[in-house]
């Protein structure tokens, strides 16, 4: 009787429309389940999991949620009294002010300071437990992360979607339903490990602190990464180690992990920088991808004619150049050549790069590959002139292998909420060509 009189409320348009919607969602999470019945029958079919991964399915269904208390990596590793095979003292480094071209602009004194650089160690750890797209493992119900800072934990945004949220104790995570068993492996996982940036810069710098283990122990990577990403892996590959991709929404538990440190620091911060905290980079671990890299690259002959690259960020939906074609046309008419590095393979990057004697781009991820260009190659990095954002995000890497670099900033618009460095912004063409003629470019 209620269900005659509900339905009497109702149009049979509307019924039928949320019926079919509800019929939709429970064909989705049935058809999701059996997917994963068919990725546990046979694991090595990747297409199961990219079928699994179209249906966009929310993914609680796959999770439940699991809250734990958290340490600082080599603070767990210690009370755990997991094995440290090697451990140094982080150096400390000296910052300098970033250069910048603005007529008038001063740069904040306070970027002349100290920096100390991440303890370098490599820990082993029994019965762990580790997951794609994150730092972030666990063992013995702990888990061990250095991206969350205690005495600061709200400072910086949680962008693993792994992390439900945050209290100055404990950290919820979405724990996934589905497992899996690894005998033993490297850990190179990585917070924002899609983001070229902080793969290359963060990530494979950690392959220098493995060389003496055993050549049989496997890499273990996120499994979703872009193809450039894996060629850059294979090249620092030099023990031709067997490299395991690891899928989606699932917990692996590795018996025996092997995890080597994060040499360098790059935080995201939406607040005014930390400027000896936020972007600190270790120069022998960024000389040690470039070096490794450029051998595996022909070296530019006497002859070869040095390039002149603009770094195009037209393909990014955010932190957009307003006058980009304003700007563009200034340097084609100037013998540039306009890049859009997501398009090439990553032997052609660095290629590119590596033929460089000038490089102007703006600040993204796409820029990261100059740490390929000669030493005395010039780069001009436009950026915004929010208040939050921190020239030594490029400035410090740069120096940190001798590279000369200055910003040319511009003026923030279309303020994004809560995230004023990732505003568009625009760039006085008149200062660019200035800087140009007055250097003879």
């Amino acid at each position: 009787m209620k269900i005659a009189k509900l339905y009497k409320k109702l149009t049979l348009a509307n019924f039928i429309n949320w019926f079919a919607m509800r019929f939709y969602r429970v064909a989705q999470i049935v058809t999701g389940y059996m997917i994963i019945i068919a990725i546990n029958l046979n694991p090595r079919r990747e297409i199961f999991q990219k079928n699994l991964d179209s249906l966009k399915i929310n993914r609680v269904f796959f999770f439940r949620k699991v809250t734990l208390p958290y340490l600082s990596f080599l603070e767990g590793c210690k009370n755990l009294k997991a094995q440290i095979i090697f451990h140094k003292e982080g150096e400390v480094i000296e910052l300098t002010l970033p250069k910048v071209i603005n007529k008038g602009f001063k740069v904040n004194e306070a970027y002349a300071c100290e920096a100390k650089l991440p303890d370098i160690y490599l820990a082993v750890i029994s019965d762990a437990q580790i997951f794609v797209g994150t730092d972030l493992i666990i063992a013995d119900k702990t888990i061990l992360y250095d991206q969350i800072n205690k005495d600061f934990f709200n400072r910086y945004p949680v962008k693993s979607p792994l992390i439900a949220n945050v209290s100055k104790d404990n950290i919820s995570i979405k724990w996934p339903l589905k497992s899996t068993k690894i005998k033993q492996g490297i850990h190179l996982p990585k917070d924002h490990a899609k983001n070229y940036f902080h793969w290359m810069i963060e990530n494979l710098p950690r392959l220098s602190l493995v060389s003496e283990l055993d050549k049989n122990i496997p890499l273990l990577v996120d499994g979703d990464l872009p193809a450039q990403f894996y060629d850059a892996l294979a090249m620092l590959n030099q023990d031709n180690r067997e490299i395991i991709k690891l899928s989606n929404n699932t917990l692996y538990k590795v018996q025996k992990l092997y995890y080597p440190s994060q040499l360098s620091i790059f935080h995201d911060s939406y607040d005014n920088p930390f400027y000896g905290k936020d972007a600190v980079y270790s120069p022998k671990a960024i000389s040690y991808v470039r070096d490794a890299i450029l051998k595996k690259i022909a070296s530019p002959s006497s002859s070869t004619r040095r390039r002149k690259l603009y770094i195009s960020r037209k393909n990014s939906d955010y932190r957009q150049l307003i006058n980009s074609e304003e700007i563009e046309d200034a340097l084609v008419a100037r013998g540039f050549e306009i890049i859009f590095p997501e398009h090439l393979s990553f032997f052609a990057q660095v290629q590119l790069f590596s033929e460089a004697e000038l490089i102007v781009g703006q600040s993204g991820a796409g820029m990261a590959s100059f740490i390929f260009a000669p030493k005395d190659c010039e780069i001009l990095m436009m950026m915004s002139d929010a208040s939050q954002s921190n020239l030594h995000i490029f400035g410090a890497l740069a120096d940190s292998i001798g590279l000369s670099l200055k910003y040319i900033l511009g003026k923030h618009i279309n303020i994004k909420k809560s995230y004023i460095n990732h505003s568009d912004f625009y760039v006085d063409v008149s200062i660019l060509i200035k800087y140009l003629e007055d250097s003879n470019r």
